[in-house]
């Protein structure tokens, strides 16, 4: 994979970031991009694409410690986010 493409696959993440549809998730996403999306290479890229498949019922029981994710999903991108704590001062947050 080139550059290019690259940065269009960062660039697409960036707003599903944004954009999955329930607020507390795009909060949540949104803050792991601003966080590791540059640094992130193409496997990285993959794993971010892969977390943002995961339904937005799904992927907030794993994320409230309801239901423990399928090993397949576990990794580094994942462990950030189920740290991180939604504020209330997040929800002025502009996306």
């Amino acid at each position: 994979m080139d550059a290019e493409e690259l940065k269009v696959r960062k660039r697409r993440i960036r707003f599903r970031a944004d954009h999955r549809g329930m607020k507390e998730l795009d909060l949540l996403f949104g803050r792991l991009a601003d966080e590791v999306l540059d640094e992130l290479d193409e496997a990285g890229v993959a794993e971010f694409e892969r977390l943002l498949e995961v339904p937005d019922a799904v992927m907030l029981s794993w994320v409230a410690g309801e239901v423990t994710p399928p090993a397949a999903y576990r990794g580094r991108l994942l462990e950030k986010l189920m740290r991180y704590e939604l504020r209330p001062r997040d929800y002025g947050r502009n996306l």
